[in-house]
């Protein structure tokens, strides 16, 4: 197979996982959101199913992160950190300003707010302690990856497979294992001093795509499965006995359940080859998923929060309507947003 014809089966798979991971966020948000909202008037059985495709959706953001490793981490792609600074961090802090502020005007707005200064000096509070709209957390992971880019191209680069494999496990290990462990058994002192899954997730995306993390094809399908059997069998556990470490377990990027699955669907995914048409047709949610991302929760708040609707009075159905309502929305508003010349270098 000619390098050329990699490249190709290599983008192909990060536009389908990218494509995918955008379309699952935007249920997740819409399950999530909604379930918070009605709560309380919600039965057991509605609020289990909300919550239960929650869990089952949590995969989502871990596959964005593997994709953004397997493509950051590739050595073959030069990247300089006047580069970084001048091209992903600058994006990514030109959108977290201007999108903490229209948040707060659209807040402002709908509560029916005068506006005044202390609505500047909110919006600056919000951004820097990251208590904007909780979607927006994603940004500030971003930031974080991109400033320790270089180093972790470092160790992507030098690391052999035997001791790519052994940081894996060490990672799967402490950052995800024994904090299961703690929430739901006893505690357990021992620690590995990197603080968050994502370095994980990040990294994994980059030893499946350059071969360093060796995982069949055939087994993509295997994990997947796992996890989600795993991902049942804790949601059980947690309606079952009185603890609250289950649910702990449940809403984590670190789950053991999560894991599986976002691997599993990279493996099965990243090296897939589809009609050019599809491409195509793929490349045009995909140009637009860093303003889905973003945009989303605005026609999302407005149906769930604002309006009055409740999805659970009129049936199940209705949540797929509200997804892909909020979802072609965002499509449609990112597509006419980058159509301006300064907007489209930030989505």
């Amino acid at each position: 197979m000619s390098g050329e014809t990699a490249a190709n089966k290599r983008i192909e798979g990060a536009v389908i996982l990218r494509v995918i991971a955008g379309m699952a966020i935007v249920m997740l948000h819409t399950m999530n959101i909604s379930e918070m909202i009605w709560h309380d008037s919600l039965s057991v059985v509605q609020e289990r199913v909300s919550m239960s495709a929650v869990y089952s959706l949590m995969w989502a953001v871990p596959v964005f992160i593997m994709v953004s490793g397997a493509l950051l981490l590739d050595p073959a792609k030069e990247i300089s950190i006047k580069k970084i600074y001048s091209s992903y961090v600058l994006r990514v802090a030109a959108a977290l300003v201007f999108f903490v502020f229209a948040f707060r005007i659209f807040d402002m707005i709908m509560n029916g707010e005068k506006f005044s200064a202390d609505i500047i000096f909110d919006a600056v509070y919000k951004l820097i302690s990251n208590s904007s709209w909780s979607h927006l957390w994603y940004l500030y992971l971003l930031l974080g990856l991109y400033i320790l880019l270089p180093a972790y191209r470092m160790i992507a680069s030098a690391c052999d497979e035997k001791t790519f494999g052994y940081l894996f496990i060490c990672c799967m290990i402490f950052l995800s294992i024994i904090p299961a462990l703690e929430s739901t058994v006893l505690p357990i002192g021992f620690e590995l001093q990197i603080p968050a899954i994502y370095t994980l997730y990040f990294f994994a995306g980059y030893g499946i795509s350059s071969g360093k993390l060796r995982i069949p094809k055939e087994w993509g399908m295997l994990l997947f499965v796992t996890g989600f059997a795993l991902n049942l069998f804790l949601m059980i556990l947690s309606w079952k006995l009185p603890m609250n470490g289950f649910d702990g377990i449940l809403q984590s990027y670190a789950s053991p359940a999560v894991i599986p699955e976002a691997l599993g669907l990279f493996v099965m995914i990243w090296h897939c080859r589809i009609p050019e048409k599809a491409v195509n047709v793929l490349n045009i949610p995909d140009a637009a998923g860093f303003g889905i991302y973003l945009i989303h929760m605005i026609p999302l708040r407005f149906i769930l929060r604002y309006s009055g609707l409740n999805p659970y009075d009129v049936g199940w159905a209705a949540f797929v309507f509200i997804w892909a309502g909020c979802y072609a929305t965002a499509v449609l508003v990112t597509a006419l947003l980058r159509c301006v010349p300064f907007v489209r270098r930030i989505l």
